[in-house]
């Protein structure tokens, strides 16, 4: 098996300066176990002046709700990596876990409008 030797000019070619396992500490999974895929997280308004380059582009990222598996596809990370990353950044107070659909909203009407669209079927 032959490996090619990097010249420093694409480094996405090479990969990262820095390997995964030294970003998670080597960790393999999250230690919040209800952290999943699908869980959606959004940025709480910190200061990121001390995080590494990688946690504050996962930071930068969630200015909205997004869930693990979208920040681990728009980062180009590997899926477990992502969560074990959210989960530090879960735990440091940088991220908050939850869902947008949790909020309580309740809006009569369209409570009203859809009950009455069901009994119509």
């Amino acid at each position: 098996m032959a490996f090619d030797a990097w010249d420093g000019e694409d480094e996405s070619a090479a990969g990262r300066f820095v390997p995964l396992y030294v970003l998670v500490n080597g960790r393999t999974s999250p230690r919040d176990s209800r952290l999943d895929l699908a869980t959606q997280v959004v940025a709480l308004p910190v200061d990121t002046r001390l995080l590494d380059p990688e946690y504050l582009r996962i930071v930068d990222r969630c200015g909205n709700w997004i869930s693990v598996a979208e920040i681990g596809a728009y980062l180009q990370l590997p899926l477990t990596i992502a969560k074990v990353m959210v989960d530090v950044l879960v735990e440091q107070g940088y991220l908050g876990v939850g869902s947008p659909a949790q909020r309580k909203i309740v809006d009569r009407h369209l409570l009203d409008s859809v009950l009455a669209g069901l009994e119509r079927l």
